[in-house]
């Protein structure tokens, strides 16, 4: 097998995968505590990180680097009609109480933009319910300079 063709049957190995649902176990984003989100997650939803699907309908807008962890601007758009949208949640994995908020937009537009607390510097999750059942993820990091839950 050639080089070029190795890379396209890798590549559409990869493609398969990221379709298929399954999240990756390790992001690799910084601050990353799974334990600590798995408990969270268990609690709010009855389903762990595993039931959890990546998709580009959520996009979730946090900085890179926070100079205070007291007020972090949060913003969390979905693109999907709105009549599809249970809940929009936010979960930091190592906060004291992983999960942030949980806001349910009825008949308003699926968006919702806060300042948050964080902990330390951690990864950050949007988790948006769907009316049938489904859990869509979007993941980032924020480095956070000074901690703003103590």
């Amino acid at each position: 097998m050639d080089r070029r063709t190795f890379l396209k049957a890798t590549g559409a190995a990869l493609g398969a995968l990221a379709l298929s649902g399954l999240p990756a176990r390790a992001q690799g984003l910084e601050g990353e505590d799974l334990e600590h989100l798995e408990q969270a997650l268990k609690e709010v939803f009855g389903k762990g990180f595993k039931d959890l699907t990546p998709s580009d309908a959520v996009k979730l807008n946090m900085p890179a680097i926070a100079e205070s962890g007291a007020n972090v601007p949060a913003e969390v758009e979905v693109a999907l009609p709105k009549e599809q949208v249970k809940a929009i949640h936010l979960f930091a994995d190592k906060n004291p109480t992983p999960h942030i908020f949980a806001f349910m937009p009825m008949k308003a537009e699926p968006y919702y933009a806060t300042r948050v607390r964080l902990a330390e510097t951690t990864a950050i999750r949007a988790v948006v319910e769907t009316q049938d059942g489904k859990l869509l993820l979007a993941s980032a990091s924020t480095r956070v300079t000074v901690g703003g839950c103590g």
